[in-house]
């Protein structure tokens, strides 16, 4: 399924994150989310404050990069995606984030 970076991030994500605000809150990290190439760029993401922002304040718990392409295939299948395009080197990581990233994106996505 194609997803709309930008529309993603700057509308849906947070909008996902708050239908399950208890356990995002109890994740408790802070997220920079770095998609380059075409439709990408930097989102700030606070789990404590269910907010989604674009841009890059600094801070962050993890700090997570990847291509569009790659995004799209982890928001087709979260968990089996970043593990694959982490062991690829198509996905970076920065901090230590035990797969809760996956476990947001699917969250959000229901």
């Amino acid at each position: 399924m194609a997803v709309d970076v930008q529309k993603w991030f700057n509308e849906d994500f947070g909008a996902g994150l708050g239908r399950h605000a208890e356990e995002v809150r109890k994740v408790g990290y802070k997220y920079q989310v770095n998609i380059t190439g075409y439709g990408g760029g930097e989102w700030w993401v606070d789990t404590s404050a269910l907010r989604v922002e674009q841009g890059s304040p600094g801070g962050a718990d993890v700090t997570i990069t990847m291509d569009s392409s790659t995004f799209a295939e982890v928001y087709d299948n979260p968990s089996q995606a970043m593990t694959r395009g982490f062991f690829a080197g198509h996905i970076k990581v920065i901090g230590s984030d035990s797969g809760k990233f996956a476990d947001l994106l699917q969250l959000a996505k229901q």
